[in-house]
């Protein structure tokens, strides 16, 4: 992850890293050919142009899971999730993607940015990544949370969309992790005969995958975990300034979401961190033990219940979380 020194901004004295990330995920129409297929050449075009590049590649039975110098990028052989962060532009990917996949063949395509710490240095604002992709794909725009502070945003085309029932997303958005925790990536070191991910315990938050990963100097972390068709990334921001940690998997975590939350949550132990959930028919409500429920949103995005809601430290110290609906 490269790394950024703020300038002209008293109030900004040491390394900064933007943590929080854009995704883009594209499902294509039945009958395409498979995306795998494409080739790797393909795929190292299109992450160029959202501003980063290839660092390794873990190739499966059903996916292709590429860590990048943002984040990830996973291709199957009918849909994909590239996720880029710090001062990527991510929506310049999509041009170069409509290269090899036409617009008629894109049965849905979600464009997700999360709220910035300092959105001022971003290269565009979401309405215009947003404009840039209404120019090439019908679409609205959403907004969950505060769009003058944190929340999400989201492009989606509008085109009739069903999603499977198998089909579920978790994203946990963590903010101001534990600085102990933070310490272990900063710097990072992989340990000799073994990973971090290991030894830190990440790993058993969904064994059984199989991973990559990846230590960034002079800080920063990132893994990626692939099981069948079934993926989890992990992506760690230790600055002190910022810090922040994502995981997202398509795991289907229904009857296990509050088990599955907090031990995402309890490895890291940060201040605050949103829960987004992609959802078909189904909408979960959650309390996490320590952690106070703020602002949550819900809205019907192309057959999927997407749910946002917005967790801090509570002051009446640890609980027994539980989860309220299936």
């Amino acid at each position: 992850m490269a790394h950024l020194r703020m300038m002209g901004r008293p109030m900004v004295t040491e390394s900064f890293f933007e943590g929080p990330e854009k995704k883009l995920e594209l499902v294509a129409t039945p009958g395409f050919p498979s995306l795998r297929a494409l080739g790797h050449g393909v795929w190292e075009r299109v992450v160029g142009a959202a501003g980063a590049r290839v660092i390794s590649v873990l190739h499966t039975e059903r996916c292709d899971a590429f860590l990048l110098s943002e984040s990830s990028l996973f291709v199957f052989d009918d849909w994909l999730v590239l996720i880029t962060c710090g001062q990527t532009t991510l929506v310049d990917a999509v041009p170069e993607i409509l290269r090899v996949i036409p617009e008629e063949s894109i049965a849905l395509l979600v464009y997700e940015r999360k709220s910035e710490h300092f959105p001022e240095h971003q290269p565009t604002t979401f309405r215009e990544d947003a404009q840039r992709l209404q120019d090439l794909l019908p679409g609205r725009t959403l907004c969950f949370g505060d769009p003058h502070g944190r929340c999400i945003q989201l492009f989606h085309t509008s085109r009739p969309y069903v999603p499977k029932r198998n089909d579920p997303t978790l994203e946990v958005l963590m903010h101001s992790i534990d600085e102990d925790v933070a310490k272990q990536f900063a710097p990072a070191r992989l340990p000799e005969g073994g990973s971090l991910a290991q030894r830190l315990g990440i790993d058993a938050i969904l064994p059984g995958f199989t991973t990559s990963e990846h230590v960034f100097k002079p800080a920063g972390y990132s893994l990626n975990g692939v099981r069948g068709e079934d993926f989890y990334t992990c992506h760690v921001t230790p600055e002190k300034m910022g810090s922040y940690v994502s995981f997202e998997t398509n795991y289907d975590f229904r009857g296990q979401l509050a088990g599955l939350v907090e031990s995402i949550v309890g490895l890291f132990r940060p201040r605050s961190f949103d829960l987004v959930t992609f959802l078909p028919k189904t909408r979960p409500e959650l309390a996490v033990g320590g952690y106070r429920l703020g602002e949550r949103v819900v809205h019907t995005v192309n057959g999927y219940q997407v749910s946002y809601f917005q967790y801090s430290i509570s002051a009446s110290g640890p609980q027994v979380s539980q989860e309220l609906t299936p």
